[in-house]
C-alpha cells in the first residue's frame, strides 16, 4: 500500500512537471496580442492613410519611407515581433526545432521593421529577404515543432503539425505567386490572408497547450483532496 502511494505521488509529480513544461502564461498573452497588433495595426494604419487600398497595396507599403503611416506601422511590426519572441520563449510544449524556426520568424519580423521599403513605389532587397524568411519560418515551425508523445495536444502532434504547416504554406505560396506577377490587383488582400493566418496560428497552438496543461494538473488537485 505504502509503495503504491509513493509510486502514485511520483507519477503525479512527473505529470505536474510535464504540465509546467507545456506553456507559461506569458505565452498565452503574447500569442493573443500578436494578431491583434498585426491585424489591428494594418487596419488602423490603412484607415489613417487617405487613398490607401488594402486589397491592392501591401502591408510593407504602410511602413515605407515616404508613407504617412511609416512610424505607426513600424511600431506595430516591432511589437508583433516582440510578442513572437515572448511566445517562443514560454511555449515550451513546441519542439525545439519548431521554436528555433519561430524565433527566426520573430527576428525576421523585426528585420522587416528595421529595413523598410525606401518609398511606397520602391523596392528593397534586404526588406524582401527578411519578409520571405519571415513567411517561410512562420509557416514551417508547426511541422518542425512536432511532438509524438500522447500527452501533448493533437495540434502539436503529427496530424496537427502537418496540417498547420500545410495550410500556412499553401497561403504563402499563393501570396508568392500573386506577388511575383507584379500586376495583380489583389496582392495586398492575399498577403493579408497569409500574414494574418501566420499571426493567428501561434495563438491557436498556445490555447491548445494551455488547455492540456490544465487537464494534466487537475489529477494532482484531486489526489491532494483525497489525501
Amino acid at each position: 500500500m505504502g509503495g503504491g502511494s509513493v509510486d502514485g505521488a511520483s507519477r503525479y509529480r512527473r505529470t505536474v512537471t510535464t504540465a509546467r513544461e507545456l506553456i507559461g502564461r506569458p505565452a498565452i498573452v503574447s500569442s493573443y496580442l500578436a494578431p491583434v497588433l498585426l491585424i489591428g495595426g494594418t487596419f488602423v494604419a490603412g484607415a489613417l492613410w487617405p487613398g490607401y487600398d488594402p486589397v491592392r497595396q501591401t502591408i510593407s507599403e504602410l511602413a515605407a519611407g515616404d508613407a504617412p503611416t511609416r512610424v505607426l506601422m513600424t511600431v506595430f511590426f516591432v511589437l508583433t515581433g516582440l510578442c513572437h519572441l515572448v511566445t517562443v520563449t514560454f511555449a515550451r510544449g513546441i519542439g525545439i526545432a519548431g521554436r528555433v524556426a519561430f524565433l527566426i520568424g520573430a527576428l525576421a519580423t523585426l528585420g522587416v521593421a528595421a529595413f523598410p521599403l525606401p518609398t511606397v513605389a520602391g523596392s528593397s532587397a534586404t526588406h524582401t529577404v527578411f519578409a520571405m524568411i519571415g513567411f517561410i519560418a512562420l509557416a514551417a515551425w508547426p511541422l518542425l515543432g512536432m511532438r509524438l508523445r500522447a500527452d501533448f495536444p493533437w495540434l502539436v502532434r503529427p496530424l496537427g503539425s502537418i496540417l498547420g504547416t500545410a495550410i500556412l504554406t499553401a497561403l504563402c505560396v499563393w501570396f508568392l505567386v500573386i506577388w511575383s506577377s507584379h500586376s495583380s490587383p489583389v496582392v495586398g488582400l492575399v498577403e493579408r490572408v497569409a500574414a494574418d493566418a501566420e499571426s493567428l496560428w501561434p495563438a491557436v497552438v498556445a490555447t491548445a497547450l494551455f488547455r492540456r496543461a490544465r487537464l494534466l494538473v487537475r489529477p494532482v488537485a484531486e489526489v491532494g483532496t483525497k489525501a
